[in-house]
C-alpha cells in the first residue's frame, strides 16, 4: 500500500470526524483541512497542514503533512485517523505534538512509498 498527495477537486475525504462526530464528507473537505492549524488533544499547536495524502487503493485519507518548527522549516507526517475539525481554523489530531515533532523524516514528494508508510505506521503505533 502506498499513498499519494491529493490535489484534484474530484478527491474527497470520507469518514473523517467533524465536530466530534463521524460524517461522510464532500470533495471540498479536502481543501478544508489544508491551511488549518493542527493541534494535539491538549491544545498544543503543532503546525499548519499543507497536504492530505490518500491511500492509492482505497482513496481514503491516511496522512497529513504538517509544517512544524520555527517558521515551518520542517515538515512532518501525522495520521489523519482520529482527527476532528474544531471550528473554522483548527484540526485536533489524535497524536501528541512531540510524536509529530519526532516522526520519521520522509521526503514530502507526491508519493509515500510502502516502506515509508510502514515506518510511519510502526512509529505511530508504538
Amino acid at each position: 500500500m502506498s499513498c499519494t498527495s491529493s490535489r484534484g477537486p474530484d478527491i474527497g475525504l470520507r469518514g473523517i470526524q467533524q465536530e466530534g462526530e463521524t460524517a461522510m464528507t464532500t470533495p471540498q473537505d479536502n481543501e478544508q483541512y489544508i491551511r488549518r492549524a493542527a493541534v494535539d488533544a491538549e491544545g498544543n499547536r503543532i503546525g499548519k497542514i499543507t497536504k492530505v495524502y490518500l491511500d492509492d487503493q482505497t482513496r481514503q485519507p491516511e496522512w497529513i503533512l504538517v509544517e512544524t518548527g520555527l517558521f515551518g522549516t520542517r515538515q512532518s507526517f501525522a495520521p489523519i485517523r482520529g482527527s476532528r475539525l474544531d471550528g473554522e481554523q483548527l484540526v485536533v489530531l489524535a497524536v501528541s505534538k512531540d510524536q509529530v515533532k519526532d516522526a520519521p523524516n520522509i521526503d514530502p514528494d507526491a508519493r509515500i512509498s510502502e516502506s515509508e508508510e510502514d515506518a510511519l505506521r510502526q512509529y505511530y503505533s508504538a
